[in-house]
């Protein structure tokens, strides 16, 4: 079985290399310990990750470099996830969004929709489905 510490890439799962072209994960969610958990996650499946604490700093970032994809929570203060999402789908119809949230689920977007709290191996699968999806 392959280490997956020492292989980029690698998926500790299956014990198998899977190609995450070290895709960019934008992670949006003004919980500090949330951001925590979904950056150690991703950066252990191989993918680079940048980190926003609100939705005005989602978009900042997305003009100096768009990612390969956003994970955003809904309820965030200065701008929400839907406002995010809404802004985003105006700079770009095809980079994938992940909306995340315990309480609101959101009924009237295209958006992929995740509740909180979230199973990680789902949210894998999830992430890896809509990178596929877009290239």
């Amino acid at each position: 079985m392959l280490n997956a510490h020492a292989v980029p890439g690698a998926d500790p799962r299956h014990g198998v290399n899977v190609v995450t072209g070290g895709s960019t994960v934008l992670i949006v969610d003004d919980e500090r310990h949330i951001v925590d958990l979904l950056d150690d996650l991703f950066r252990d499946e191989g993918y680079q990750v940048r980190r926003a604490y609100d939705g005005l700093a989602a978009l900042a970032a997305i003009d100096r470099e768009m990612p390969d994809l956003v994970i955003a929570d809904v309820m965030m203060p200065r701008l929400d996830g839907l406002a995010l999402y809404n802004r985003i789908r105006e700079r770009s119809s095809r980079l994938p969004v992940i909306l995340m949230s315990a309480a609101v689920t959101p009924r009237l977007l295209d958006a992929t929709f995740v509740p909180k709290p979230f199973d990680i191996e789902m949210l894998l699968d999830v992430v890896e489905e809509k990178l596929s999806d877009s290239h």
